[in-house]
Order: C-alpha cells, then structure tokens, then sequence
C-alpha cells in the first residue's frame, strides 16, 4: 500500500475562540497507481490533509506511512524525495529569477548534492528539450528564457512536468487549475491525467470541480467539515454525474451551504 493515512485529526487554535476542527479522526488507503480526486465545500479540510500528507503541517494525533515507512514525524524537506506537489497558485513551486531549464535541473536532482552547472549538461538540455515538447507549450524553444515571464498556463504546466520529472512516490495537486482560465485548466488537466498514466504515478487531487473530480482518476473522495463523508471506488465513480454528487452532499446534513462553489 503507497499511503495509509490512519485517524488523523488537526485542530486549528485550540482552546480560542477562533478552533476549527480542521481533521477529524479521518483515515485514507491508497494503492500504488490509486489517482483519487478530493471535493469538497471551502473548509471541508481537503488542502488541510494535502499539508499534512507533504509535511507542511503536523498532525495533533494519527499516522501517515508512505510506502510503509511512518513518516508523521519527519519534516517537510525530508519528505521531498518521495512526495511533489503542484499548487493553485501558478507563481508556487518554481523560481520566477531561474530560466525554465535551470528550474528543471533543480528539479530532477531533488533531494541529492549537486550544483546547478552540473545540473545542465548537453544530455540534460536535450532530455528537457524532449520532454518540455510534451506539454505543446513550444517551451523547448524557451528553455533559457526566465521562468517569470511564462504565462500562468504555462507555469503550471511547467510545475506539473517537474513535479513528475523524478517520478516521486506520490504527487499531490492541490487545486492546480483554479487559477486558470477554462482553455489552459483543461490542458493542464489532459497533461495530468497523461503524465500519471504514463509514469503510473500514485496521485491525490484537490479540486472544486465535480465534473474534473468525476473526469479524472479511479477513485473519488468527499469530505465535509474535516470528514470524510463518502468514497467511490473507479465503478462507482463511472455511473456518478455532477447531479448524483450533489444530491449526496445536500442530504448530508444541509452541506450545500456553497453550492455554488461545487458546481
């Protein structure tokens, strides 16, 4: 098994007037190759679990073991080797000050000693190159232009091939087409789905879109209010419409409170 998340809670501000259960008592299997999507209302606790699973936050009690190793208590930078991530925001996870081959070199030598010049070798340039066509930006013809000036699509492409690049355990995308505008998200999102298939990756995608969570991947979670309120396994999730999820969350206890943003 590649992730057992086992009764994870996580509070936020406890004993203020500002606590907000963010986790409560919630526990996730995923097998290696598993490509589950993540909904839920704002708040639900989906970007909350994403943190704890990279390291960004800790947990207040429960585990996470990766590949069978009990990582809960190892930080952020020692988690790298095993765990990428692509953010909502297109400006996260590269170097705005760095050309697009520099962040590249960084990013396939994550986690080991190196220099940057030693990152750019001629097989390295034309390993880019090769991939970097992949993603039908004409970024191969851009490699030493500066990563700041690429459009917003294109950075998030970009943060999604150098994500994949070293083939990590398991790759977290939380929310990674929000920002964008309807054209560019759904060729980032035929570049994810593309990029887990080929590599087999194991994936957790955190998003708003019902229509994207029921599109993408073998596996669909819903939480609400830090729970876990429902899974669908890949034929559940083959009959499931946008209506049917809809319907789910509006019986469970008047959810729908921002409908709208699930829609």
């Amino acid at each position: 098994m590649m992730l057992r998340i086992e009764q994870v809670s996580k509070t936020f501000y406890p004993g203020t007037a500002n606590e907000r259960v963010a986790l409560n008592d919630v526990s996730l299997h995923l097998d290696e190759g598993d490509f589950i999507t993540i909904i839920g209302s704002n708040g639900a606790g989906k970007s909350t679990l994403l943190n704890i699973i990279g390291g960004s936050l800790s947990v207040d009690t429960g585990s996470v073991i990766i590949n069978g190793r009990d990582v809960t208590r190892l930080k952020e930078y020692r988690r790298a080797q095993g765990i990428a991530r692509v953010f909502q925001d297109p400006a996260a996870g590269t170097s705005p000050h760095l050309s697009i081959e520099e962040n590249l070199a960084v990013a396939l030598d994550r986690g080991k000693p190196h220099t940057l010049a030693r990152g750019l070798t001629k097989a390295r340039r034309e390993e880019f190159r090769e991939q970097l066509a992949t993603l039908e930006q004409g970024l191969e013809n851009r490699m030493r232009h500066r990563v700041g000036l690429l459009s917003g699509g294109q950075r998030q492409a970009l943060s999604l091939l150098m994500a994949s690049f070293t083939h990590p355990q398991l790759l977290l995308l939380d929310e990674h087409t929000a920002a964008l505008d309807p054209e560019r998200a759904e060729l980032v999102l035929r570049l994810t789905a593309s990029k887990i298939a080929e590599q087999g990756l194991t994936a957790l995608m955190v998003t708003h879109n019902m229509d994207h969570a029921l599109r993408l991947g073998n596996g669909l979670i819903m939480m609400h209010e830090g729970r876990i309120l429902r899974s669908l396994d890949a034929e559940e999730k083959a009959k499931a419409q946008v209506s049917d999820l809809l319907e789910f969350f509006s019986r469970e206890k008047g959810v729908l409170s921002d409908r709208t943003l699930l829609s």
